[in-house]
């Protein structure tokens, strides 16, 4: 959905805010990525940046399909570098907007070489300022290949401009911030030598401290959000895929029983399109506190995508409670939900459920069996429930 005007220029405002809240590189980047997200569909958004020397950096990185780590994206040779769509794309100062389609023939024809899964959609976009060219920050959807209309890349671009000058003025701001904290150094050094100012060592000490609980506290952060949905706080695609994977290496040496249910909202779009988009995530934060509450403390629900929703059950349960389970949470998505303007709206919802006894199961297999469940719970009309079954 296209963000209005007055939401894009206050994210724009935001981004410059930033510069006064962000203590180091990766929590001002994370701030911008938050506030893309605002703008348009960012779950999977990265930053490089260009040193002096021609070389570049991944200062930060999240995807929800690829788990590859900040280390391994900086640890890659300038061959393997040379290589990459990133580094094709960054040949030039221009926006780039590719397809899956488009990459599989730049790839075919060995002019990149893919680092990862195939997207549907991938954007790039040149941060540039005052013809200094700091890097460029991409966007890429796995999810379909119009996610980004021309609209959005247009907006997103003039969005880029801000995100540059903000980084810049983040540059000057941190080299002053580190030519004082040096002088402080320095400083301190000095006191060290004064025995009357052991009490003022002391302060320092404990400011440093301070610090070292702040970052640790932002790592934690960090770290939370790479595994949460940034909207309702419930786990992500990513953190579903990894224990899934977990499941599945354990059914592999013992029997195990996992039940997986997909589900989906009926009727969202009309909210969204008649009440605008703050409204729509609304809804979704009050389906995702409903499911919370249906299932058991020791099940997780995950929201993986849009108005698409993965509750896990990986104890065994009787197929009357689980029967029962299903339609308790079909029953409580269904209730009204009172908007924060006062509008009462309603959506619905299908359910697809896997159900694996005694069986191996794979990561793949479990999401594909669900989804195909939860399509003939949309064939039989919608707000319904279908079973599947993961075979022996």
């Amino acid at each position: 959905m296209m963000a209005e005007l007055p939401e894009v220029i206050d994210s724009m405002t935001d981004i410059v805010s930033c510069l006064n809240t962000s203590e180091s590189l990766e929590h001002f980047l994370l701030n911008v990525h938050c506030i893309v997200q605002k703008i348009t569909y960012a779950d999977n958004f990265y930053v490089v940046l260009q040193r002096q020397d021609g070389s570049f950096e991944f200062p930060y990185f999240h995807d929800v399909k690829d788990s590859i780590s900040l280390d391994e994206l900086n640890n890659l040779t300038t061959a393997e570098l040379n290589k990459t769509l990133t580094y094709y794309a960054l040949s030039s100062d221009s926006v780039k907007n590719y397809t899956e389609h488009s990459l599989k023939a730049l790839t075919s024809t060995g002019v990149i070489d893919m680092l990862g899964s195939f997207p549907k959609q991938w954007l790039c976009f040149p941060l540039m300022n005052k013809d200094k060219h700091l890097g460029a920050f991409v966007l890429q959807s796995y999810r379909r290949q119009d996610e980004y209309s021309d609209n959005m890349v247009d907006l997103l671009y003039t969005v880029s401009h801000v995100i540059a000058s903000a980084m810049d003025a983040f540059a000057n701001q941190q080299a002053l911030i580190d030519a004082n904290q040096a002088l402080r150094k320095h400083e301190l050094e000095l006191e060290k030598t004064v025995q009357a100012r052991t009490f003022e060592l002391q302060a320092s000490l404990s400011e440093l401290q301070s610090e070292i609980d702040k970052r640790k506290a932002l790592q934690e952060k960090l770290e939370f959000d790479a595994y949460h949905d940034n909207l309702t706080q419930l786990a992500n695609r990513k953190y579903l895929l990894n224990e899934l994977q977990k499941l599945s290496a354990r059914s592999s040496r013992q029997p195990i029983n996992v039940y997986l249910g997909y589900l989906d909202l009926d009727n969202f779009k009309p909210i969204n399109d008649t009440h605008g988009h703050h409204s729509g995530d609304e809804v979704l934060v009050h389906v995702a506190r409903r499911l919370q509450e249906t299932v058991r403390e020791y099940d997780f629900v995950c929201r993986i995508g849009g108005d698409e929703f993965v509750f896990v059950i990986n104890e065994s349960i009787a197929s009357d409670m689980l029967s029962r389970l299903t339609e308790r949470i079909r029953t409580e998505v269904n209730q009204d939900i009172l908007l924060s303007n006062g509008q009462l709206v309603q959506v619905g919802c299908s359910i697809g459920v896997v159900i694996a006894e005694g069986v191996s199961v794979s990561a793949e297999s479990l999401l594909k069996r669900a989804d195909n469940a939860l399509y003939e719970a949309k064939k039989q009309g919608k707000n319904q429930v279908s079973f599947s079954f993961e075979p022996r």
